[in-house]
């Protein structure tokens, strides 16, 4: 294999390092953040064609023109890339973001200009005036305009019940276009949550004109083809087996070096190492934790180079407040001392995840408020747990109160990978002071439902991080009969948290959004409603041929969006 030059690939890893889902979230057949709150929009791979018209009729020789391409760099992805609809959460978020562009950015967890040169706020909140880059064009050699961009707007608010955690889909009240770059929205209330909004990499997206179906609902009828504003445009795909991107040569910001890249379907991970190994693929960016420490040290000792950064999602116990059990927040606190999560760091990831803190990582805006987490402590477990009346019979054993044995469910999603060891490791510490961890594993579909309905005791699972955080969650958390909002359901000031996380969304005075947030966080610390684990890590591993590459100098976009188990 030829050496080949990567210094603009940071472009291309990053955003294959932003693939969740949500959700990046952290479990769930599609499992970005959105995927989750969107179950009615999952689309499975057999409806692709028929509903994208992507799937090309070809008889390989697109693929051999490129692969003959030295210019060509071959990756790996455990999933169908899927119809690439910028309205929908149906492919990888990577894959979308490499197609099309939204209004700002999130870098180094800052907002950034992107396809917005700038934009101006009232001083009410409740107007924004976005200045958009003059010359941008489509792929298709279309340009981007004001018009266009409230057309792919007005989609998705027309389908905002899909996107509940999207406050700003209920605040946008009428969008005005004085010419082709201003775009007016002026909103019902302030939202705090509309620029990272904009910067998610689904749904509000942008799609040429020529995308739209004939009924002019992409949302449901999806793309004629995906046109958009990003690096790259569709070169060929065929279902279950590749993409093949080529460079848009009308791309408005630094055009990857590479002319072209194919993301190779390979879902066992194991596979993926033998064909790093054996030259059929160049890189690997693991954003599922399906690579083991041990693989990813083996191939790092086999001279292939490695990078590790660190992202914005945090693996964690959400503890059912209205279960019978858990109900209590005693045995909730109790649960918080017992668990020591430098074991999962060490045990599961063998140090490549660090233990959290808190249920938001350190990064995220307005959410380190000083609140301290609880430090592992045995004997402050057993004492909580004897004064709530959880007794250990005489010879050990399990606790008992009312001759009901103290025993918890822990439900994870199958595609959760570490979900089975993470459960194993609590399971000997739980036992430490007396409580039956029972691990159960369900298929995502059965998960979502038992979530959704509190059919749990506590629920492994990832926050969303990067553009998500903090907003999109307390929108999640505060709407009646969503998945996270069941969670916090038996809450003792549940009503008042509501009450809070609504001003939060829509506060301007900065003190008062400050005081907001330390009221949220200092909530859930109290209550005992999350127990952290572990900060999400992005693994990849590159043949040490290819140049120019560092990746920790893509680490704050890297980690934008990251949800790391599809």
């Amino acid at each position: 294999m030829k050496k080949k030059n990567v210094t603009v690939l940071t472009a291309v890893l990053l955003a294959a390092a932003m693939t969740v889902s949500g959700c990046g979230a952290g479990a769930g057949s599609e499992s970005t953040a959105a995927a989750v709150q969107a179950e009615g929009k999952e689309t499975s791979s057999a409806d692709i064609p028929s509903q994208t018209g992507q799937e090309h009729a070809s008889d390989g020789a697109g693929e051999e023109q490129a692969a003959e391409d030295d210019s060509m760099l071959v990756l790996a992805y455990p999933k169908d890339l899927g119809p690439m609809n910028p309205h929908t959460m149906t492919s990888p978020m990577y894959a979308q973001d490499w197609v099309y562009d939204g209004l700002t950015a999130l870098v180094g967890g800052e907002i950034v200009p992107e396809l917005a040169e700038s934009w101006d706020i009232s001083p009410d909140g409740r107007t924004y005036t976005f200045h958009l880059r003059e010359g941008v064009t489509f792929s298709d050699g279309s340009a981007f305009t004001a018009e266009l961009a409230a057309r792919n707007i007005q989609d998705v608010i027309d389908h905002k019940d899909g996107f509940t955690f999207l406050q700003c889909l209920e605040e946008i009240d009428t969008m005005e276009t004085p010419d082709d770059t201003t775009l007016i929205m002026h909103l019902k209330n302030p939202c705090n949550s509309l620029l990272s909004d904009f910067s998610f990499t689904r749904p509000l997206t942008f799609a040429a004109e020529a995308a739209f179906p004939e009924s002019g609902d992409i949302y449901t009828d999806g793309v004629t083809e995906p046109i958009g504003t990003g690096m790259w445009t569709v070169k060929e795909y065929v279902q279950d087996q590749y993409t093949v991107f080529e460079r848009n040569e009308n791309y408005w910001g630094e055009k990857p070096q590479f002319q072209f890249v194919k993301v190779q379907v390979i879902p066992d991970t194991d596979t993926v190492v033998n064909a790093l190994k054996a030259g059929e693929i160049d890189m690997y960016i693991d954003v599922n934790d399906g690579l083991s420490a041990d693989a990813f040290r083996e191939l790092e000792g086999l001279g292939y180079s490695t990078e590790v950064v660190e992202g914005t999602q945090v693996t964690s116990l959400s503890l059912n407040t209205a279960d019978a059990i858990l109900g209590d927040v005693a045995v909730r606190q109790a649960l918080e001392y017992a668990t020591d999560n430098t074991l999962i760091s060490e045990y599961v990831y063998g140090g490549l995840q660090k233990p959290a803190s808190s249920y938001f990582a350190d990064s995220i805006a307005y959410t380190q408020t000083g609140t301290e987490g609880y430090p592992y402590d045995v004997e402050q477990a057993k004492k909580l747990l004897d004064e709530a009346g959880w007794l250990l019979p005489d010879g050990g054993g399990y606790r008992t109160k009312d001759g009901v044995t103290l025993e918890v469910n822990m439900l994870y999603d199958t595609v959760f990978k570490n979900g089975k060891d993470i459960g194993l490791v609590l399971q000997e510490q739980y036992k430490q002071v007396g409580v039956k961890l029972n691990i159960c594993e369900e298929d995502s579909q059965v998960f979502r439902k038992k979530w959704k309905e509190g059919d749990f005791g506590m629920i492994l699972y990832s926050s969303w991080g990067g553009s998500y955080e903090p907003f999109a969650t307390l929108a999640a958390m505060r709407t009646d009969g969503d998945k996270f909002s069941t969670v916090q359901k038996g809450m003792e000031n549940k009503a008042q948290l509501d009450e809070v996380m609504n001003s939060a969304l829509s506060e301007i005075d900065p003190d008062k959004l400050k005081e907001d947030f330390s009221y949220i966080m200092e909530s859930f610390q109290d209550q005992a409603v999350y127990i952290p684990l572990t900060v999400s890590s992005t693994l990849a591993v590159y043949d040490s041929s290819l140049t120019g590459l560092n990746l920790s100098e893509a680490k704050d976009v890297m980690s934008v969006g990251s949800v790391v188990r599809k």
